[in-house]
């Protein structure tokens, strides 16, 4: 404790302004609006109604369920895995609240910050130059908000548009990690 203490005001400072940009590049206008498309030939309505129809709750679902090593060897989910359709659904509590979601990731923010700042602290346990405390921490915040993502995109399946602009926000958050870092530097 005593080795992050010094750093509790980059920590906050940090997570903070990370967690402000990317709730604003989160925003559906910018640039990741394109990250989810509608549904072709306007079946969004009938989508929905079939969903409430059939009782459908919030969770994570899987078409076909091939979950089990039986269920991959069925012929029915070959032949699902061979003409599609093929994915999964993420079907969330409504009402759709947001207060929920943004303290949840603002608290991956400050787990993010603090574990930065006891790898920049071990790294540099005394003063250190602007520069050098930077190159740590942006180092660590772009590893941590570029790569962490990268799996579960390529086996969601992703638009390679989307996975892009994640990479780009991470650059960006990652230099604001080190900015803040770098500028509260115990001196």
């Amino acid at each position: 404790m005593e080795l992050l203490l010094p750093l509790w005001l980059p920590i906050l400072l940090s997570a903070v302004a990370v967690w402000l940009v990317s709730t604003i590049f989160g925003m559906p206008f910018l640039h990741h609006k394109n990250d989810f498309i509608d549904l072709p030939g306007g079946g969004e309505d009938g989508f929905m109604e079939d969903l409430r129809r059939r009782g459908i709750k919030p969770g994570n679902y899987l078409f076909p369920d091939f979950r089990s090593r039986e269920a991959m060897e069925s012929e029915k989910v070959k032949k699902a895995l061979n003409d599609g359709p093929v994915g999964h659904l993420i079907v969330w509590n409504t009402p759709l609240t947001m207060g929920d979601k943004m303290v949840g990731t603002f608290i991956v923010h400050l787990v993010v910050s603090i574990m930065i700042g006891y790898l920049t602290r071990v790294a540099l346990p005394g003063p250190a130059a602007f520069a050098k405390v930077f190159q740590i921490a942006a180092t660590a915040g772009i590893l941590a908000y570029c790569f962490s993502f990268l799996p579960s995109s390529i086996w969601w399946g992703s638009y390679k548009r989307t996975i892009v602009a994640n990479i780009i926000d991470g650059i960006i958050y990652g230099a604001i990690i080190g900015a803040i870092f770098a500028w509260r530097w115990p001196r």
